[in-house]
């Protein structure tokens, strides 16, 4: 998706033109330190409740995830990129300390405590974005953008996994509970480039936004701080440091379509024009 600023602000000056139309491709990874639940219910009482991935069913709290970008630049004002990141994770725990109702895919489930349970958390993000510059200077510039994210979840419980019936109270060993959730979202934002010496740019971007259509809320928040250093007129080492929050909900009290995913840590790049 993401971890990489839209384009080469500023580049440079003794080593390449920036502004010059083409494509530039960008690959790295990153370490996230990541925060995923999502909405159930107390067995006793009905009462809501979120059942987080990490703390209660053992996924990973931090892991190294690759992204990649392609940007296409048509001349100094305009821009286009597409961007993907991905996060797999799979866990086993075992002696589960709560017990919990869930809907998945329009099925109620039923989570024992003490249960032992198989738990897959799959994310891929994909982003494209257009960028305008809005404001340009001798080593600065600021652009603003609009995007739309596509957040495709894949979630699977393996094991002890209870379904439970229409009538509330018929109940057979499932095996295995899933749900595959895809929530497409828009965003604006803005990026800020600066080039404090040669060879050198620092990039500032930001996105936003709060959504309610029909009976789902959505909200983004992103931020990305980056450091570029050129080799070459073309190849550049990056780091940069990413905070993004992503919530998607559906707006009745249970909800098979409740997804928070939050991340923030550094990150790694090649980037390359050509």
């Amino acid at each position: 998706m993401r971890y990489l600023p839209l384009l080469i602000l500023l580049a440079p000056a003794a080593l390449a033109r920036p502004f010059d139309s083409g494509f530039s491709l960008r690959a790295g990874g990153f370490w996230a330190d990541v925060d995923s639940s999502f909405g159930a219910r107390t067995v006793i009482g009905d009462t809501p409740i979120r059942v987080d991935f990490e703390s209660d069913l053992a996924l990973d709290e931090s892991k190294f995830s690759p992204f990649v970008e392609l940007t296409y630049r048509f001349d100094e004002k305009n821009v286009l990129a597409l961007n993907y990141l991905t996060l797999h994770r799979t866990a086993q725990s075992r002696s589960l300390n709560k017990s919990f109702e869930f809907e998945w895919e329009g099925s109620q489930y039923r989570v024992e405590s003490g249960a032992n349970l198989k738990t897959k958390l799959d994310v891929d993000i994909y982003q494209l974005v257009y960028g305008r510059t809005l404001i340009q200077g001798d080593s600065y510039a600021l652009l603003s953008t609009l995007g739309i994210h596509v957040m495709d979840v894949y979630a699977s419980l393996d094991g002890d996994v209870t379904l439970i019936g229409e009538a509330g109270n018929e109940m057979e060993f499932a095996d295995r509970a899933l749900a595959d959730v895809t929530a497409p979202l828009p965003d604006i934002g803005l990026v800020f480039g600066w080039q404090p010496m040669e060879r050198w740019l620092v990039t500032l971007h930001a996105q936003y936004l709060k959504l309610a259509i029909d009976d789902v809320d959505g909200r983004l928040l992103d931020w990305r701080l980056q450091a570029l250093w050129y080799l070459t007129p073309s190849l550049a080492l990056g780091l940069a440091w990413q905070n993004y929050e992503l919530e998607v909900k559906e707006k009745r009290r249970f909800s098979d379509i409740d997804v928070q995913f939050d991340y923030e840590g550094p990150s790694v790049m090649l980037h390359y024009e050509f």
